[in-house]
């Protein structure tokens, strides 16, 4: 299932890589109320897009089985 968030402020990514050795990006953002979250991107290409004060809307993927796993796959830079 597919889920957009709106008006979001980027605050920062850290790279990083699981216990296989794969990379991904932990990122750091906060809604339009300041509530700070933090989420995964696996997409390394997205890295540059992820500077603090960068405003935008995310796209992500949220499964559902045993555990719920919410990941972005998709990150859109907010028009000026």
């Amino acid at each position: 299932m597919k889920a957009v968030i709106n008006n979001i402020n980027i605050r920062g990514c850290e790279p990083k890589e699981n216990k296989n050795g794969e990379p991904y990006l932990l990122v750091r953002f906060e809604d339009e109320t300041g509530k700070a979250c933090e989420l995964v991107d696996k997409d390394m290409d997205r890295q540059p897009f992820y500077k603090r004060n960068t405003d935008g809307t995310l796209t992500v993927d949220i499964s559902i089985g045993k555990y719920t796993t919410i990941r972005i796959i998709d990150f859109t830079v907010a028009a000026e």
